[in-house]
Parts: structure tokens; sequence; C-alpha cells
């Protein structure tokens, strides 16, 4: 009671602070007067020149900012971006809040809630903040001037995946925030295996769980490494094997992160019973040796040094894992990964569920003149990247310098920046016209090109993550069916509700609760502390 005392009072003193500090006089406080700095001088861009405060999920001390200002003397406040800005729309770009990850960022942003010391223009990337933010009056309604400034081919990117992209920052039917959009295939989960490995031991590449699991005895009872020792796992696992083995669940319609629709109405996919066979199978593997004992006590990083290390041949993860299947080239030049369409119980075609993708949203404090330039902004921002006479390369990375996307105070990328530039390569080596590729296609090329393994495993035409994407995404993918903020409920009790959830599956797992009445045992308990209500309340919020 005291802690949810506690919580209620800071978020009274907060939403307090907000608007006391920005809602004075219609303006906020001590905002205009930087922003109407210059406004009398004449400037190219037929903008009223202005300047903003900004606040960015960004690390300043990023080593490629330090590479792009060793090559180009641009930095974070003056370069490619800000000067276009400047230009094109008439901001100037000041940084008021940095952090250099988002848990420090959303810290540093908390507190600049509480004490309404808030940037003009600033990154939020916690729903439960955004919240805050509109129940506070703290930011500018920005629907209406996103409707009528925004570019086509802006609106064609924030929309792509339908204008449910906004249902975080809509409040009473307004939108208050602009989605910083990216591709929402960063959530698929994919099944990694040594292929020198299955060859090996003559083995087939899997269909079904039948077959995983067939061959994670064989990877772990028959020495594939040819050592002579009993020192090999079959399938990597850590203690975030809800996200990081995803792909295994989905084998069975099961969906441990996801609100999923159920009987026209929503629930929360890792309280189904289709949990409980991919937690048996798991459990099954443990008990026979095949999975690290100690995976409870590890995260992904440090379960993955068995990778790395020649020891364990197959994982599920994300497409950039392939950073980390790189490394097990240092102890085995030999090594040969691929990625294979994912199993399923049954053999046949899974269903990928997605959240459509943003990394948070861009918000205007409440009072700051001309917000519409936030849209302008964008607009200039994806037309230097994606537009007709794009510029990709010089404006995504160039030079040994990644990320030059990222150095700008605002940004969204094409969710198909990935998947066309797969596609592009794909179709261009089937052509033979390579030397007329493009965009992300042509920067992934050449990176595969230079020997690039990592981009080569990635994007390369076949046994790559973005092969097993092309054919699935859109048609196979279920999107998550809630994408808003955290209920009151849940601020309140998630994080008892969630705690029982890891501690039930974990033990599940390592054979000490039953995978059948100890998972349904966990949904009563769950549903006890709060999941029932939390599940009312979602369901309220989406008019069911």
């Amino acid at each position: 009671m005291i802690k949810k005392w506690s919580l209620w009072c800071l978020s009274m003193l907060m939403i307090a602070a907000i608007v006391g500090c920005t809602n004075s006089n219609g303006n906020n406080a001590g905002g205009n007067e930087g922003a109407a700095e210059g406004s009398n001088a004449a400037d190219p861009s037929g903008n009223e020149p202005i300047t903003y405060t900004f606040g960015r999920n960004l690390n300043e001390n990023d080593e490629n900012i330090a590479k792009l200002k060793e090559q180009t003397g641009e930095t974070l406040t003056d370069n490619r971006w800000t000067r276009m800005f400047k230009e094109k729309v008439g901001v100037t770009v000041e940084y008021k809040m940095l952090a250099p990850d988002t848990t420090s960022y959303d810290q540093k942003l908390k507190l600049s809630m509480a004490s309404g010391d808030l940037p003009d223009i600033f990154q939020v990337d916690q729903p439960a903040d955004m919240k805050q933010l509109m129940d506070a009056g703290a930011v500018e309604e920005m629907g209406p001037l996103y409707d009528q400034y925004a570019s086509p081919l802006l609106k064609s990117i924030i929309e792509s995946e339908t204008d449910r992209i906004f249902e975080p920052v809509t409040s009473d039917s307004k939108r208050y925030g602009i989605p910083l959009k990216m591709p929402s295939t960063n959530g698929y989960n994919h099944l990694w295996i040594r292929e020198d490995w299955l060859t090996k031991l003559g083995l087939s590449r899997p269909k079904t769980m039948d077959d995983v699991l067939a061959i994670a005895r064989a990877f772990a009872k028959n020495d594939p490494d040819g050592n002579g020792q009993d020192d090999t796992f079959g399938l990597e696992i850590d203690n975030d094997f809800r996200y990081n083995m995803q792909g295994l669940f989905w084998a069975y319609n099961a969906y441990p992160l996801n609100w999923i629709e159920k009987d026209g109405k929503v629930d929360r996919g890792v309280v189904q019973p289709e949990m409980k066979e991919p937690l048996a199978l798991l459990q099954t593997m443990f008990k026979e040796g095949l999975l690290d004992k100690e995976f409870g006590s590890k995260d992904n990083p440090k379960a993955m040094e068995s990778v790395a290390a020649g020891k364990t041949g197959m994982f599920y993860g994300p497409h950039w894992m392939a950073f980390t299947a790189e490394k097990t080239l240092a102890n085995d030049p030999a090594a040969k990964w691929i990625v294979v369409p994912l199993p399923t119980k049954t053999g046949d075609k899974p269903t990928i569920p997605l959240k459509i993708a943003a990394d948070g949203w861009l918000v205007v404090k409440k009072g700051t003149q001309h917000p519409e330039n936030l849209i302008k902004m964008l607009n200039v921002y994806v037309e230097a990247l994606f537009g007709e006479n794009a510029e990709f390369n010089k404006y995504f990375g160039e030079n040994g310098v990644d990320g030059i996307w990222w150095m700008s105070p605002v940004y969204t990328l094409d969710p198909m920046i990935d998947l066309k530039g797969h596609q592009d390569i794909k179709q261009a080596l089937k052509d033979g016209t390579t030397d007329s590729l493009k965009g992300s296609g042509q920067g992934f090329y050449k990176s595969m090109e230079d020997g690039n393994w990592s981009i080569s495993m990635m994007f390369g035409p076949t046994d790559t993550p973005f092969a097993f994407i092309d054919d699935t995404y859109p048609d196979q993918v279920m999107w998550d069916a809630y994408l808003g903020a955290p209920t009151p409920t849940e601020v309140t009790r998630g994080s008892s509700m969630d705690e029982l959830i890891v501690t039930t599956l974990t033990g599940i797992i390592l054979g000490k609760t039953d995978a059948d009445s100890g998972f349904d045992n966990m949904v009563k308990e769950w549903n006890n502390l709060g999941g029932e209500q939390v599940v009312q309340e979602v369901n309220a919020a989406l008019g069911k």
C-alpha cells in the first residue's frame, strides 16, 4: 500500500510541476525568448528563423560521432543535418537533454518532467511517460499539424504499417506525438544452426519441433566439434528466454510478449495454455542435458559465449545476432551458419507476432512557437534519405562512419529499409546488375563485397534472416493487439506480476514445477495479483 501511495504521490507531483511550468500565460517558461532569437533576420528557407532546444536518447560520445568529426569537422550540433534544417526550415538546433542509453534518458526525462524543465522538442521512449505528458497537458497536440504539413513521403513511411502506430500518443482522439518509425522486421526471431555440424552428423535441416529436438540431442551427445569430449550444448538458452527464444514459442502458437485477439477480446499471450507445450519441450531438453544448466544466471551475452567458443551450434535470436555468430569463426574458420525458416510443431507456416515498431515519439513542449516545424524537419529528413533525389549514403553512413542517420535531432526510418535492401541485392545478383544498386541495397552489397561476414549473413540472398522475412512479411504477420500505455493496475502491480511469470516459467524449465498444473496455478495467481484487472483495463481502453 505504501508503494502504491508513493507512486501516486510522485505522479501527482510530476503532473503539477509540468502543468505549472508549461501553461503559465499559455507559453513555456522562458522557452519563447530563445526561440524568437534572430527572428527579424531574413532567411532563405522562407521560414521564421528560430532556435529550439532538443532532448534525444543519443550518446554524444559515440565513436562514430568522433569519427565524423575527425573526418569532416562536423559535430553533433553542427553537421550535415543541422545545417540542412537551418537552411531549409530555419531551425537552429541546441541540445538540452542527452543520454547514452534508454535507461539513462528515461531517468533524465522523468526528472525534467518533475521539475517542468523540458526541452522544446524531445524524444519520449516509454508509453507511461507519454501518457503522463498527455494527461498533464504538457505537450502540443500534433495531429492537425501532421495532417496539414506532413509530406506524402513522410506519411507513407510513418503509416506504412497502418495508422495504429499513433495509438500510444492518442488521448481523447487527439494525437500528441510523432512516431519515430523503425522497421518492425526487427521483431522477427530466427533459428540459427551450424550447417557444418548438421553435415558432419548426417542431419537434415529442421522443419518440425521434433526435428529441432533431434538436432539438439545430436549436437549435445554426438561430439559435433570432434574433440572427443562431452562439452557441447544442443541449444543456447539464457535468462531472458521469453524474448530471445520467441521463435520456439511461436512454433506452438504461443506468444509470450504479445497482446493477442481472443474470443473478441484482447488478452495476454503469456498466460495462454499454448505456452505449456514449448515449456514442456524446454523442460525435456534441460532434463536430458541439452541446455546449459546455469542458464538462469546468464544474460544473453554471457550465454552466447558458448556459441562464440564453438560449443553450441543452435540458437534463436534476431538478425543482428550475426555479429555474435561471426565470433565463432575466430575459433573455427570452417564454421558455417545458416538461418532456416522457423520450424513449427506441425511443420506448417508459423504466425509471426510483431509490434508496430517505433523508437518512441517526438513531442513539442506546450507553448513552443511554431510546433509545425517538427513536421517540416521530418519532411526534410525523409527526403534526404528516401526521396527521389536522395543521397542515401551521405545521410545514412559513409566512409566507415556508421549511424549518420542517427546523428540528427529528429529521425525516422523507412520500415522497408532492411528488407528492400535484401530484395534488391537478391534481384541484382540474379540479373547481374549489382553495379546499379541504390539505397540500402547498394550499401549492404558494398559491405558484402568488402568481406563483411555479418552483413552477408543478415542480408544475403539465401539461408539468411531476411530471406525468411522476405518469404513471410507481411502475409504471416499478426500485429500486436494493444500498443498503448501500461494500465493503472499494471503500473502499480506489474513488477510483481512479471516476477511471478519469470520465476514460474524458469522453474518449469528447470523441472521444479509441472508444465501443466504449475502453469495453471501461475495463471490463477497472476489473475489474483491484478492480471485479470489489467486485461479488463486494456479491453476498456480499446472499447471492447
